[in-house]
């Protein structure tokens, strides 16, 4: 009996230490990960000339690997645009046309080869022509080196009684305050103080005012031009007799990413 009982023993440990080298083999294989990263959220573009810039949130899992942008021209199909490495959450597309209409998404990719959904936001950007440094005077100084059209900037200043002159420029000498002015129904708004060109990529619906805004160093203003266009400008030097700003103007009629319709 007792030669019994220690055969059944040595059988029990037996089994015992078999079933905890299959155990311990089992937690020795690796558990295949199928589980995407998480799908990437906040994306926003900024308008910018011949190009547009894409920026999203950052992703937080360990094994993340990285970020497809990508683009559409209908916002149905999607072409990848670029891989982005882990670290950074923008890219920049140069490979656009100013005028055209381009949707963005951005997925997130793992070391093992599992993708996201693409991001949710609709996400799109008209890139419009911008400039720099556009001088000009007072127009009862010069007058023909005072105005400017938004819509032919290759001839920079113009002359200010020129019907097709978007804004001109002055100081109104009684009350010693200069300002942007303008004859052809060009609507205008003071978006006030700004550090940086591209703090403002949309203007307000409404609030736009005629014929006259006071011009301000470091502010910028929006414009919506006659012909149904709008445009931006940041004051960057202003004196008495002259002024300099930037520019941007949306050749997309009617296009919201510069600014919205004014009317229905």
């Amino acid at each position: 009996m007792l030669r019994k009982i220690k055969y059944m023993s040595k059988y029990i440990l037996l089994t015992i230490l078999v079933v905890t080298l299959i155990g311990c083999a089992a937690d020795d294989e690796e558990i295949e990960d199928l589980e995407p990263p998480a799908i990437p959220r906040g994306v926003i573009t900024i308008t910018g000339d011949n190009s547009v810039r894409i920026e999203w949130y950052p992703n937080g899992e360990y094994d993340l690997d990285g970020y497809t942008v990508w683009r559409s021209e209908d916002n149905i199909d999607f072409d990848a645009l670029s891989d982005i490495s882990v670290g950074t959450s923008e890219y920049t597309d140069n490979d656009v046309r100013n005028g055209r209409t381009y949707y963005y998404a951005v997925s997130a990719y793992d070391f093992n080869g599992n993708e996201s959904e693409l991001s949710p936001e609709n996400a799109w950007d008209t890139p419009r022509p911008e400039g720099r440094n556009i001088s000009l005077e007072d127009y009862q100084l010069a007058p023909e080196r005072s105005g400017f059209d938004f819509s032919h900037p290759q001839k920079g200043s113009s002359a200010w009684d020129d019907r097709a002159t978007d804004i001109y420029f002055a100081l109104d000498t009684e009350v010693n305050i200069t300002y942007f002015f303008s004859d052809n129904g060009t609507a205008m708004q003071d978006l006030g103080y700004h550090e940086h060109f591209d703090d403002v990529d949309t203007v307000p619906e409404y609030g736009y005012i005629t014929l006259l805004v006071e011009a301000i160093e470091g502010h910028i203003y929006a414009f919506y031009t006659p012909d149904g266009n709008f445009a931006k400008v940041h004051v960057r030097k202003l004196f008495d007799d002259s002024i300099t700003f930037d520019w941007a103007y949306q050749t997309d009629p009617e296009n919201i990413q510069l600014a919205p319709k004014l009317t229905e």
